[in-house]
């Protein structure tokens, strides 16, 4: 079933991306919508499954957390179930995705230090066979919406 929103559902959904601590009148105020109309957009986004949670953005270098790395896993046979079912021993995994190619799955790890690096590694060795890449910086996030022709039209960005 494809849903169809309008320029200001999408503008509802860039301003909560960007920041989704704001008010329902905050949001109204910035789109010229009332506050109980964006509270009822918002709701509707909700219930059609388009927004799934509200998060936040941690800055896990404050916690002690300085290396973001990528790994990549080629699985031994059928280690990737095995893996699955024990994602949960890696807690430093906050993102696990299934991909296609040369490679079974990626996973975003944070990390401390390299000896973390090397301790993770190990223990994936029992699943599949490894890649890593460190990240050095992030380039761009959230940009989905900045540039959505149908948010634009309505709101001449």
């Amino acid at each position: 079933m494809k849903i169809v929103l309008d320029a200001f559902d999408y503008r509802i959904l860039e301003i909560l991306n960007d920041n989704s601590r704001l008010s329902y009148a905050e949001i109204g105020r910035m789109i010229s919508l009332s506050q109980s109309a964006t509270k009822e957009r918002v709701q509707n986004l909700i219930d059609i499954g388009v927004i799934r949670k509200f998060s936040v953005d941690i800055d896990y270098s404050k916690l002690g957390y300085n290396l973001c790395v990528i790994i990549n896993i080629k699985f031994k046979n059928d280690e990737f179930r095995k893996f699955i079912d024990h994602l949960s021993l890696f807690p430093e995994v906050i993102r696990c995705k299934r991909i296609t190619g040369e490679y079974c799955l990626t996973a975003q790890c944070i990390l401390k230090d390299s000896s973390h690096l090397e301790n993770i590694i190990d223990r994936l060795i029992e699943y599949g066979i490894p890649t890593t890449s460190i990240q050095l910086s992030e380039i761009q996030t959230g940009n989905f919406f900045k540039n959505s022709k149908k948010s634009n039209a309505l709101f001449g960005d």
